[in-house]
Formats: structure tokens, sequence, C-alpha cells
């Protein structure tokens, strides 16, 4: 059904999780699982060797010998790959460059209210310069399979591809999705995710019927209107997407931000 938009479109044939030592990494390789399972995803994991001397190198291997590993105990496809470059999110970027991957996954900790930065430095420079759709969780302690799924939808906080990656998701861990419907707080509306609307019936029979539409209340702004939304439904993950403005750049408004970095459920930002 999404798959009949551009707009809606991603592709799962071949994705890429950069990987380091540490929990966040598991997380998203588990789902880069999850995905493959349902759509045959090929999973590449890489690690980055810096061209000054790692003392931690022999564990960056170790990871993702055992992503391989993992992989073939569940007869899933891991591509171990080893890159060495100046900076870790330089040869993240190189390689996406350089290859024909689908996917970027990238898993970062949450960052602090105070930080300027929102996935830290590899996180913000991955999904600023990568040229395919790149999905940056900020893992914050959810469970995973994750069981309950929340979309804004908003195109102040969200893009129809990043609903996409949602429903696929959703799809993959047999997850409750929960859609927000907070359309009346965008002040310029160009699609008003009006495709998804219209053919919601498509949607519960390709993905699953566990879906809701949750209505906004009388909240005075987007924020407090997502607070009350997250007390309300406890979902685990939260997915919201940006998009490149003409020139190129990529820019995380203040509501999407604050949004980040004050909640306690992990999150996923998608840049297509």
């Amino acid at each position: 059904m999404l798959e009949s938009s551009r707009a809606y479109l991603l592709k799962f044939d071949r994705a890429i999780v950069p990987m380091a030592k540490g929990d966040r990494s598991r997380v998203v390789l588990d789902l880069a699982f999850s995905l493959s399972n349902v759509y045959n995803t090929e999973i590449t994991a890489l690690t980055v060797k810096e061209e000054v001397k790692e003392v931690t190198w022999s564990d960056k291997v170790n990871v993702i010998i055992n992503a391989y590993r993992d992989g073939k105990d569940k007869n899933i496809k891991v591509i171990p790959k080893v890159r060495t470059s100046r900076s870790v999110r330089q040869g993240i970027v190189e390689e996406t460059s350089n290859k024909n991957y689908d996917l970027i996954l990238l898993g970062t900790f949450k960052r602090s209210m105070l930080s300027g930065s929102l996935f830290g430095g590899i996180g913000d420079y991955v999904i600023k310069n990568s040229k395919i759709p790149t999905a940056v969780f900020s893992i914050k302690g959810s469970e995973y399979p994750y069981r309950k799924i929340l979309v804004p939808l908003s195109e102040t906080l969200n893009t129809r591809a990043s609903v996409s990656l949602a429903v696929h998701i959703k799809k993959a861990i047999g997850a409750d999705l929960v859609l927000a419907d907070l359309r009346k707080y965008d002040k310029k509306r160009t699609h008003g995710f009006a495709t998804l609307f219209d053919r919601m019936g498509e949607l519960t029979s390709v993905y699953g019927k566990n879906i809701t539409v949750v209505r906004p209340s009388f909240s005075t702004n987007l924020v407090d209107e997502m607070n009350l939304i997250l007390r309300d439904q406890k979902p685990d993950l939260m997915v919201f997407g940006v998009s490149e403005s003409k020139n190129g750049k990529v820019r995380f408004n203040s509501q999407l931000k604050t949004l980040v970095k004050s909640t306690n459920q992990d999150i996923v930002v998608l840049k297509k």
C-alpha cells in the first residue's frame, strides 16, 4: 500500500548497522534481524578503525564477528565489515557513499537537555551527511522487542518516509502502533498525510490490525500535547522524521529537539 507512493517508499534489501561495544548497537542489530525475518534484509555489521592507534580495536572486531555468528544462528545473512578512516563518523559516511546500501540503522545514547548535540558527534554527523535513508536511534532503555510504537502525524515532527519506517517496524515485531493525529498544530500543511488517512483499511490489512488513531485534546502547543499522549499511551518507541532543505541541509526544529531529549522512551529519527 505505502509502496505505491514514492514519498512513503523505503527499501530494506541491504541495511548497514555501524557497531561498537555497548548495548545500543545490540538493540539496533536485533531490530535489523527482525526486519530481515520479514523483508529478507542483508545486514552489514560495520566497525570503523580510526587511523590513529585504538586501544579497544579488538573489542570492535569482536562485536561484528559476534553479529555475524548471531545472524548465522538465525539464518540471516550478516556481513562483518571493517573500514579504516580518520574518524568513526567519516568512515560510516564514506562506506555508505561507496556501496549500494538502502538504509543505515545507527544506535546512540540519549543526550541531556543541556547538550548542544541531539545524537552525539557521530549520530549528528551521519544523519546530516549521509546520502541514503538514515535512521538514528536514541537508546534510553526500553525493552526490545518494542510492544507499542507511537508516531506523531505532524509535519513539524514527521515525514511520510518515517511513518513508513514505523509501520514496517510494527509489522516486523508485531507491536501495537499508535498514530497521533496532530496535524492541527502544523502552521503550514503540505500533504497532511492524506494518503495514509484515505487508505487506513489497506494499512491494517497489510501491516496488522492493532493500529490506533488518537486525536488531540485542548493543549495550546505541540510539545504539551505530545507529553499528554505519552503519559496516556506509554509507548516503548517513538518515531520522528526530518528532511533535507533545498540546499541539502538537515535542521532539527526546537519541538523535535525537546521531545527527543526530554522523554524516556527509545526514539528513532529518520532522514530519507
